[in-house]
């Protein structure tokens, strides 16, 4: 008989206490994307354009990130969840 390898992990709970760290860590990434983008930007051949592009869809999915931490930690503040372990 077969059973189910994975276990279930309910203690596993994400921590929103450090999200500072996270945010910082990705401001510093979206500026050094952003540098990057400025430097390979200046000449319009077809690979720039396409890295130009990588560049964008990078830098606006860490701005999603850093929206989607903000509002699960103040969803976590409303509703009283935001307990320390």
């Amino acid at each position: 008989m077969l059973r189910n390898v994975r276990r279930q992990r309910s203690h596993v709970v994400p921590s929103f206490h450090n999200v500072d760290f996270t945010k910082d860590k990705l401001t510093q990434e979206i500026t050094e994307m952003q540098k990057k983008m400025d430097m390979v930007g200046n000449s319009p051949s077809q690979n720039n354009l396409a890295t130009v592009k990588s560049y964008k869809e990078m830098i606006s999915s860490r701005h999603a990130l850093i929206n989607n931490l903000s509002r699960q930690k103040d969803e976590r503040v409303s509703f009283g969840v935001d307990r320390r372990f």
